[in-house]
């Protein structure tokens, strides 16, 4: 990049590691929005402030964001944009719960589409963006099942434009398999033959971080979705249905059977730990997300030397399990116009193939950026699960579930697998809970 284009970004992008602590102060003083503009007869004086986990604010790796910011600032040379880092997700929630109760909160912020998001609809923190989906075309450019997938959390309405999806699957060792003759399964039976040859070889089937909880529930979604159907699965994503039902039960019987093909220890187990039983194939199967691929290549993997499939449901449709990641604006913002404009640039193509050219990034939304004879196998099949016109279905984790009912989730995957309860105890605990938060719909 040339000098004068590296010195602009240091100049307009910076950190607001203090801003959230300035917020109070700011509210104190009666003061509003920390980004209000100082000359309102014009646009210089004026900052768009816009907040991000920390992993997706480095512009020199993401590209996406440093090329919609440069074409942001052609358009609005006299605009500060503010770049926030707020560090893990976890961390940014928290965050903007400070900010937002302090009317301190930023013009724009991305973050997952999903139920942690919906206090701040509800106290009326957001815009609701869907009348500049229809005005602008974004939906042309949008899988309609990402869309559904949000109207659904969000009765009805789209509040997040879409930037980045995240597909989750199974990922195994293609070498492992061809090793003792296992063909990738195609249905939940199928799966468990597999798991079992590999244990008979002395090969861990399944690598599982259980440390971290969300990845023992990918897992069990999957499990839903065989025992379920679609229909019922979504249901009980969406507050539709009791949690109370035997296939709720069934899939956490399932669960624990599944159980004995992980790690010892899987318990406290991490990632990184998961990854040095696969890296040498003393493990063959991870449940994971499109990231993986990025992961096996900087720590030194072949790509190609894996597989991936979606969780074998055996059901006539099988669906992906995915979510997605868009950006939001704060609805009391007074630079609104601006953001408005920066979402327009987000929706357009030219961001998405700055970044698949850069780095061969996959995780945005429009398959038009991809050139799939530039990409590895693995990738390749990453894509094509992601642009599945079959539709999707949700962690319940990560997405629909409100969080107290998620970790009253955690808790019974736990006990359920340790045996200290029975799957009809867990399945009832879930239903007490989802009653006692009004989760279900009327």
């Amino acid at each position: 990049m040339e000098e004068n284009q590296m010195k602009k970004r240091a100049k307009t992008v910076k950190t607001l590691t203090a801003l959230v602590l300035m917020g109070t102060v700011l509210a104190g003083c009666g003061g509003g929005s920390v980004n209000e503009p100082t000359d309102s007869g014009g646009e210089t004086g004026r900052q768009l402030v816009f907040w991000e986990s920390s992993y997706y604010t480095d512009l020199e790796t993401n590209a996406f964001y440093r090329r919609a910011i440069e074409l942001f600032e052609e358009q609005h040379p006299d605009v500060e944009f503010v770049l926030g880092s707020k560090g893990r997700p976890e961390q940014e929630i928290d965050a903007l719960n400070i900010a937002f109760s302090s009317d301190a909160a930023p013009d724009m912020f991305g973050y997952s589409v999903g139920s942690l998001v919906e206090p701040f609809i509800e106290g009326g923190k957001l815009e609701d963006l869907t009348s500049l989906f229809d005005e602008n075309g974004w939906r042309e450019n949008i899988d309609p099942a990402l869309l559904a997938d949000q109207e659904n959390i969000f009765d009805g309405s789209l509040y997040a434009l879409p930037i980045r999806r995240t597909v989750m699957g199974i990922f195994y060792r293609k070498d492992v398999f061809a090793q003792y003759g296992l063909e990738v399964p195609t249905n939940y039976e199928e799966f468990l033959q597999v798991c079992d040859t590999l244990q008979k070889n002395g090969i861990v089937p399944i690598a599982n971080p259980g440390k971290v909880p969300a990845a023992t529930n990918r897992w069990f979604d999957g499990l839903l979705e065989k025992n379920c159907g679609i229909e019922l699965h979504d249901d009980l994503c969406y507050g539709r249905a009791s949690l109370d039902c035997p296939e709720v039960v069934q899939s956490l019987a399932d669960l624990k059977e599944l159980s004995q093909y992980f790690q010892e220890g899987h318990f406290s187990a991490e990632e990184n730990e998961c990854r040095l039983l696969l890296y040498p194939g003393d493990a063959a199967m991870e449940y994971s997300a499109t990231w993986e691929a990025d992961t096996f290549e900087s720590q030194g993997q072949n790509v190609d030397d894996w597989g991936y499939f979606r969780f074998p449901s055996g059901l006539e449709q099988s669906r992906s399990n995915r979510f997605t990641y868009g950006i939001y604006v704060n609805a009391d913002s007074p630079n609104k116009d601006l953001a408005y404009d920066f979402l327009e640039i987000c929706a357009s193509l030219e961001p998405y193939q700055v970044d698949f050219e850069e780095r061969g990034s996959i995780v945005g939304i429009r398959d038009d950026a991809f050139d799939l004879s530039k990409l590895d196998s693995l990738r390749t099949a990453l894509v094509e699960d992601a642009a599945n016109p079959d539709g999707s279905y949700m962690a319940t984790n990560e997405m629909c579930w409100p969080p107290k009912l998620t970790d009253m989730l955690y808790e019974v995957l736990d006990k359920v697998i340790l045996e200290e309860i029975t799957p009809e105890e867990g399945a009832k605990m879930l239903d007490e809970t989802a009653q006692e938060i009004e989760f279900y719909q009327s």
